[in-house]
């Protein structure tokens, strides 16, 4: 049981991790079109 609630939360967090890169992604792709630092850094937590 605990190896599946612990797979659970760490792809709850994986979701909303990669939710809301990808949301920032696209809210400064107006602003700046180069992103590779940006990404980098993000990448790198």
């Amino acid at each position: 049981m605990s190896l599946i609630t612990i797979g659970i939360i760490v792809e709850i967090f994986l979701f909303v991790g990669v939710f809301l890169w990808v949301r920032k992604l696209t809210s400064n792709e107006g602003r700046q079109p180069s992103l590779s630092k940006k990404t980098i850094k993000n990448l790198k937590f």
